[in-house]
Parts: C-alpha cells; sequence; structure tokens
C-alpha cells in the first residue's frame, strides 16, 4: 500500500530539520476552542488512505478553521465481502454521522444515479474521471443517495479499475467467456461481466484464491500482495474506475447550521482535485513496486479487441439508456469524453533502465528532498499551521546512503545533522540510527524503498512506526 501524509503532525517540523525522521505523533486539531468545536465521525474502510477521506476530513478542518473537525473509524465489517453495505447502515442508523463507500454499492441499495459513472470502458482515465465530478452531474447523482435514506455529501476520485489475470491476459471477450472473474458487489459490474460471459465472484477483499481474473487497481494490487503473484495487467483497457462517495446521516445532517451543511459540501468539492493527483501518484509509485517484484507483466488489447470488448457490452449500455435519467447522465459523460486527453491508465511494459529498484545500489548516493510549497504541503494532506511551518525550515535536507552507512545533512552547508547504519532486504530498508534529533538511537526503523527516474520513495510498513519526514515527499537524487 502506498503511504500517504495524511495527518496533521508538528513533529514532522523537526524531524525534516535534522533531514531524519521521527516517529509519528499525536493530531492536534487546530482553531477554534475545543468546548465550541463539533466532531463527526467518518466510517471507512480499513484503510482510509485509498479513499480520499483524509483530503476531506483535511478541508473540513482547514475551512472551519477548526471548529468543525472529521475524525475516521475503520468499518468493524470491513473483511466482508458487503462491508460497504453496512458502512452506509451505520450511518442511516446513527451510528456514525458520516461514511465513504465506493458508489459501485449503491445499486444494490436501489439507488440508480451513479450507474453511468461505472459502465465499462467509458470513464477510461483519471482525467476523464476528475472532469465528471467536477461537472454539474456529480451533485445530481449525489442527490439519488436520499433513496437510501442518507445526505449526499461528496463525490471523491479513486483509482481505474484493469483486468487483473491469474490464469492468462484477459485482453478480449474469448479470455472471458467461463472465467472466474472477481469483482466487488456491484450490479453494472455483475452485469458486465455476465455479458462477456464470466462468471462474476465476488470476494472478502484480498481473498483471490481459485480465481482467473479480477477488476483491480495498482494500489490494491500492492496492498493485498497480488505482485507476489505471477499475472498479467491489461494496461490499456479501463473496466470501471471506483470513486467514492461520502454520505451523511440525516438527523446529523439537519442539526447543523446552513453554513456548516454548505461547509461540508465545499470541503468535498475542494478535497477532490488534490485526491484525484495523489491518485495518481499512488498509481505509478504502485506500479513501480510491482515491477520490482519482478512477476508482473503487461498485457495489451488490440484495436479490434477492444472493438470487440465494446460490442459485447452494449446490451448492457441498452438497458441503463432505457431510463431517462441514466441515458442522459450516460451523453454528458461521453460529450465529456469528447471534451479532452486521456492519457494511457499504464505504461506499455515494466520500466527497465533507470527503472524500479532492484538492487541496493540503486539506494546509494545523495538524495535532497524538495519540500514544495505551503499549498502543495497542504494538497498533501498536512494541516495549514504545521504546513506554514514545513515551508519556512531553511537549508534543502538531503540523505547519503553508501555502502551501509547513511546520514543526513543539509545540503547547502553541508552540516552533517545524523549518522548511522542501514541495510537493505529486498524492498525493504531498514535504518539505525547513531546520532540525530527526534529519533531513538539504536532503533531500527523499517522503510518500503522504490527508486524510479531518479527519484526515491519511501513508505511506511505495516506494523512499523513511520519515519514521518522520509514518506512526506519524494526525494530527487543529487549524485
Amino acid at each position: 500500500m502506498s503511504s500517504r501524509l495524511r495527518w496533521g503532525v508538528l513533529a514532522a517540523a523537526a524531524c525534516l530539520a535534522v533531514a531524519a525522521g521521527c516517529g509519528s505523533g499525536g493530531d492536534k486539531a487546530g482553531g477554534g476552542s475545543s468546548q465550541n468545536r463539533i466532531v463527526l465521525t467518518l466510517e471507512s474502510e480499513n484503510v482510509p488512505q485509498q479513499t480520499g477521506a483524509p483530503e476531506f476530513a483535511a478541508a473540513v478542518g482547514r475551512l472551519s478553521a477548526g471548529s468543525l473537525r472529521v475524525d475516521l473509524v475503520p468499518a468493524e465489517r470491513g473483511n466482508d465481502v458487503d462491508y460497504e453495505r453496512g458502512v452506509v447502515d451505520d450511518v442511516r442508523s446513527g451510528k456514525v454521522q458520516l461514511g465513504i463507500v465506493g458508489v459501485r454499492v449503491w445499486d444494490t441499495l436501489g439507488v440508480t444515479s451513479f450507474r453511468a459513472l461505472l459502465v465499462p470502458l467509458l470513464v477510461d482515465s483519471l482525467e476523464l474521471q476528475g472532469r465528471v465530478l467536477a461537472s454539474t452531474l456529480s451533485a445530481r447523482m449525489l442527490d439519488g443517495v436520499e433513496k437510501a435514506g442518507v445526505v449526499g455529501i461528496a463525490l471523491l476520485p479513486g483509482p481505474l479499475r484493469l483486468p487483473y489475470g491469474f490464469t492468462r491476459p484477459f485482453v478480449g471477450p474469448d479470455d472471458y467467456r467461463g472465467a472466474s472473474f472477481g469483482f466487488v458487489p456491484g450490479r453494472v459490474a455483475a452485469t458486465a461481466l455476465e455479458s462477456l460471459g464470466a462468471r462474476g465472484a465476488t470476494y472478502p477483499p484480498g481473498e483471490l484464491t481459485g480465481l482467473d481474473g479480477a477488476e483491480l487497481d495498482p494500489a490494491t494490487i500492492v496492498y493485498n500482495g497480488v505482485e507476489q503473484r505471477r499475472g498479467w495487467l491489461t494496461a490499456n483497457v479501463v473496466l470501471w474506475p471506483k470513486p467514492f462517495s461520502i454520505v451523511m446521516n440525516k438527523r446529523a445532517f439537519a442539526a447543523l447550521t446552513e453554513e456548516q451543511q454548505e461547509l461540508l459540501r465545499r470541503a468535498g468539492r475542494e478535497a477532490a482535485a488534490p485526491e484525484l493527483r495523489q491518485v495518481a501518484r499512488d498509481s505509478a509509485t504502485a506500479l513501480s513496486r510491482a515491477c520490482a517484484a519482478g512477476k508482473l507483466a503487461f498485457a495489451s488489447a488490440s484495436t479490434q479487441e477492444l472493438a470487440a470488448l465494446r460490442r459485447a457490452v452494449q446490451p448492457l449500455y441498452a438497458k441503463l439508456a432505457s431510463d431517462p435519467e441514466t441515458k442522459r447522465a450516460l451523453d454528458e459523460i461521453a460529450d465529456l469524453r469528447r471534451g479532452g486527453p486521456r492519457m494511457p491508465p499504464a505504461p506499455a511494459d515494466c520500466p527497465r533502465a533507470g527503472g524500479a529498484a532492484s538492487s541496493p545500489a540503486s539506494l546509494e548516493g545523495t538524495w535532497k528532498l524538495d519540500r514544495g510549497t505551503e499549498q502543495e504541503l497542504i494538497d498533501a494532506g498536512i494541516d495549514p499551521v504545521n504546513a506554514a511551518a514545513l515551508a519556512r525550515l531553511p537549508g534543502t535536507p538531503a540523505l547519503v546512503f553508501d555502502h551501509g552507512r547513511h546520514r543526513g545533512l543539509d545540503l547547502e552547508t553541508g552540516k552533517v545533522l545524523s549518522t548511522g547504519t542501514y541495510e537493505v532486504d529486498g524492498d525493504v530498508v531498514r535504518l539505525v540510527f547513531a546520532s540525530g534529533v527526534a529519533v531513538q538511537l539504536g532503533r531500527v526503523y523499517s522503510l518500503r524503498w522504490s527508486v524510479y527516474r531518479d527519484s526515491l520513495r519511501f513508505e511506511a510498513v505495516p506494523g512499523s512506526e513511520p519515519l514521518i519526514a522520509l514518506v512526506l515527499r519524494p526525494w530527487s537524487r543529487v549524485r
């Protein structure tokens, strides 16, 4: 899973000043007195970093100057096939005020307003998904959730779901016929797979054993360890996107002032663009990780195979278009699709020269950290107070890796700020500090790492305390 810094951490400023990380600290909500602050609980899947929920929570805090706060909690049913329906139930009953679920779940609950967004082979790029979510269509889709007894608050972008084959590549209709193909519950996906002749199979998150293929995105592939199995990712076939919806309990929403209600919706709109950029970064990082594992192969559908796939799902399009509102949405998306560029969702092959890290030698050298502007830090999920402090720090943090020894320094003055040793075990690097500030000397810190085109990324290892300063942004090679 790609590590994304979503939480405000005051300790990060001190970490960056010494160019060596420290453990994540407790969150502190900024602005407003605690007596006047309204705290809303938002239920999410077990990995909220992949849903856009942290961006939404940060936007709420920023726009309200701390008078509204959104706390994230994991779904108790996070390992169930229908956990998203459970999140909606919790919101509807008032167990939590807010919930975030993939829009794919809504047509299993009688809500049909999102179906045009999920039809196969239509929304086939992140750019197009962004245009759809920025259009007036987004609000109309959200209004539909009132049928399920909740209030629509935000529609946020998600990754593109591609065909991943375990027993064979999935490039044309013939590959789907008779195949056991995994998908997350949703009627549009189920009907699409039926049109292709596949046997659609729902599965608990991560449980892909026994399937011929599944609809997956790069971040999910890496998070669930799928890249450790031999497989084929069809890079130029986007089955559908995986956008997310944030909904709210009706009574909790009615208890807010009109200004607070609009603030929540504005936070959703403002979170969409940063989240779209983050999805793109996460997908690129995950693809590098998957390539580094050495078992992923890219497949590509020919022009004839793409045309055959589109012909196979035309009955689904015709059925959905029989509903006037869905037809209107399909036509609007088609117009948006013609109105801008559509970049390929994945490379044609794993990078070779200068590609993902595959040996300790790829890590060695001097790397500097571009902290970015204050606004870029805010877009990355840092709260405004901490973002301002980080952007004003003097000097240029750098890390040097040299045959088992590392040191942190200020690249502008050359002052050494930390020292220690490291060892590389595949895509995990283990750091031990002999000197430095805000680190425990002698402790082993584990991080995932990857190098692609002279850019070094660190990610947290699940169960290990992260070094916040290292995972904040990519590091650029100096020499």
